[in-house]
């Protein structure tokens, strides 16, 4: 083959790195990964609480602990992973209350006794 025959432009476009930049900067999620674990990654996300149709800011930290907070107010939780789900304790003294975790094409889904009480999505 000739020199000829060779394209002399050999660069990429920039829509095709920044599309390739994007994917690598997702964090892979492993399915085999705890559904907790994902959420408890110090980052936001925006929790619907489904019984009082009311939208809050969530923010779970890998050490087990985390912020709950919408424009009035913040709790500060505790958390811990368990089988399938995650059990939160709102406050020293309440009674904590564990959730079944699902994964959602939105997001993740937080249930109890097959009824949605929350769902997280960014």
């Amino acid at each position: 083959m000739s020199a000829e025959c060779l394209p002399r432009d050999r660069s990429i476009p920039a829509s095709v790195i920044l599309l390739i930049a994007t994917v690598l900067a997702r964090e892979p999620v492993r399915a085999n990964e705890p559904l907790a674990s994902v959420i408890a990654d110090g980052k936001p996300w925006e929790m619907f609480v489904v019984k009082r149709r009311a939208s809050n800011i969530l923010v779970f930290r890998p050490d087990g602990g985390g912020t709950i907070s919408d424009s009035l107010a913040s709790i500060h939780p505790t958390w811990r992973a368990v089988p399938d789900g995650i059990c939160i304790t709102p406050k020293p003294g309440d009674a904590e209350k564990c959730l079944q975790l699902t994964r959602t094409k939105g997001g993740i889904k937080a249930s109890q006794n097959g009824e949605t009480v929350w769902v997280l999505k960014r």
